[in-house]
């Protein structure tokens, strides 16, 4: 091997153990999504049945209802759930996970690249920038859930379904269980089987003019069908999920969400647009109003640079270049149509990342091979912004979770002062009437301190005013108490939630402050 591939796995390597060291001493906080995850993964001993979990019942808060959790694939919290189970914290079994994902994720992307004809020099340096980056690395700090378990799974199975392009039917069966697993690792995770199934059937060789390709296409629809069909049955109809819950759609509609989508098949590989936020959106020095107008500006960046690519890799990697730019159109007509109709998908560039790390591996032999000085310039400037940000940003967060309170979990609480934390483990008291008290949390990564009582959140900085005057929660239990941000209290939010508990008296609260947090109370004598 020649020497520049030597060092860029052995940067790999060392950042990779360094983002992991480093997470094991400090730990990580949590993002909301994941902390939703957990609150039902600690009542899965009480429920029913697999992914149910346990909450108050909303016309009586003294009682339990049971609810399947549709929301949140189950791998977010299954995993770091059963590696604490083994004895150690929460906080540093997510690092254990994160850790684990990250390895595979590498090892996978690897095998994938190199299967595609690329050769170790181009692999490694992509490797290298992607290990860089601050997508990679930010669940080491700011655990991400399924973001970084798909990251590890998804590589093996587009090997796999690469390997099995022909689509004999023997190939089913793997691929509607591979899916399985990916869908496992983050819901998006069927779309992107669904993709790259359909990109295997037409990626060969004109394809377009061989009778094989409808028999290809036949395999293709079925596996694509059982996908579909197991998922609907299975999950989709069991409750809520990102497709089913309305939003508003975007002013600018078809053209902001093209846009959108091609500059995030584009800037997902290297966190551009968490960058450009940085930049641009940083609330202390804000320049931008909104993203729209990076949005806009990265669509012709993004034309520009799979054009260059199509142009200087179609000769010797076109069969590549089919799979993944058939993938990549997939997946953003999917995100255009769930936006189009209303769907409350965030408009974040992580949404596409899978595609975007296909198409790199492609943009870096097609940039970094070129004669011309000015792109190979050109690459090396903006991906070597991405690194510095990358890698200076994990610092930052890092640095940043070294001074927010370690939880009871040993994960750091990001929304929830010390204060707060430590007087959640005066009321939490274990015995037999630790389930007559509920603790009711502003965000669910909080009411992870609850061990013995009863718990339940809201997402208080996300929901409305007019969503939580909506909020009707009846009955009475011996005793309530409701965290709330102290910023709360003079946007109004803090008195509708207050005034949710409909059999309590509006006059009857008594306050405790906590740091950025205050706590409501009310005890039945």
């Amino acid at each position: 091997m020649a020497l520049l591939p030597r060092l860029c796995i052995a940067f790999v390597v060392v950042l990779t153990v360094g983002y992991t060291i480093a997470g094991a001493i400090v730990r990580p906080n949590m993002y909301s999504d994941s902390g939703w995850g957990f609150v039902g993964w600690y009542t899965h001993d009480r429920a029913s049945s697999f992914n149910h979990s346990l909450g108050p019942d909303h016309s009586d808060i003294s009682r339990e209802v049971e609810s399947f959790m549709s929301t949140w694939t189950p791998g977010q919290h299954m995993l770091p759930g059963l590696v604490e189970d083994l004895g150690m914290s929460l906080g540093l079994a997510i690092i254990v996970v994160v850790a684990v994902f990250s390895v595979l994720g590498l090892v996978g992307w690897f095998a994938l690249y190199r299967a595609f004809g690329f050769s170790v020099q181009t692999t490694s340096v992509a490797l290298a920038i992607v290990a860089s980056t601050r997508f990679f690395n930010l669940s080491f700090t700011n655990y991400s859930g399924g973001e970084v378990l798909l990251f590890g799974v998804a590589p093996w199975f587009i090997l796999m379904a690469w390997r099995l392009r022909e689509l004999r039917w023997s190939a089913v069966p793997p691929l509607v269980a591979g899916t399985a697993v990916l869908v496992f690792a983050k819901l998006t995770g069927l779309i992107v089987g669904a993709a790259v199934v359909g990109g295997a059937a037409i990626c060969g060789d004109e394809a377009w003019r061989r009778w094989d390709t409808v028999r290809k296409l036949v395999v293709a629809g079925v596996t694509i069908a059982l996908m579909g069909a197991i998922f609907y049955f299975t999950w989709y109809t069991r409750g809520a999920t990102a497709a089913s819950i309305p939003a508003e759609v975007h002013r600018d509609g078809l053209l902001f969400y093209i846009s959108f989508g091609v500059g995030s098949l584009w800037s997902s590989a290297l966190s551009l647009f968490d960058l450009s936020n940085y930049l641009f959106l940083n609330p202390g020095r804000q320049i931008l109003q909104s993203g729209d107008a990076v949005a806009y500006a990265f669509f012709p960046l993004a034309v520009t640079t799979y054009a260059i690519t199509w142009m200087r890799l179609r000769l010797g990697y076109g069969e590549y270049l089919r799979f993944i730019y058939s993938i990549s159109a997939a997946i953003l007509v999917f995100f255009l149509l769930m936006w189009l109709t209303g769907a409350s998908i965030s408009f974040e560039e992580r949404h596409f990342r899978i595609p975007s790390l296909l198409l790199f591996v492609g943009v870096v032999q097609a940039f970094t091979a070129s004669r011309s000085w000015l792109m190979r310039i050109s690459f090396v400037a903006v991906a070597g912004l991405a690194c510095i940000y990358g890698i200076t940003s994990f610092a930052t967060r890092t640095v940043a979770n070294s001074h927010y309170p370690m939880g009871d979990r040993g994960f750091r609480q990001i929304n929830a002062s010390a204060e707060a934390v430590a007087f959640i483990r005066t009321i939490d008291l274990a015995g037999p009437d630790a389930k007559k008290t509920l603790i009711f949390l502003p965000s669910p990564e909080i009411a992870l301190e609850v061990r013995n009582a009863r718990s339940w959140s809201n997402h208080a900085d996300f929901d409305s005013l007019e969503t939580l005057r909506s909020q009707v929660y009846r009955g009475r239990v011996d005793r309530l108490y409701v965290f709330l941000q102290k910023r709360l209290l003079s946007s109004g939010k803090a008195d509708a939630i207050l005034r949710s508990f409909v059999d309590y008296s509006i006059d009857g609260w008594t306050m405790v402050p906590l740091g950025d947090l205050v706590c409501f109370y009310q005890i039945r004598s």
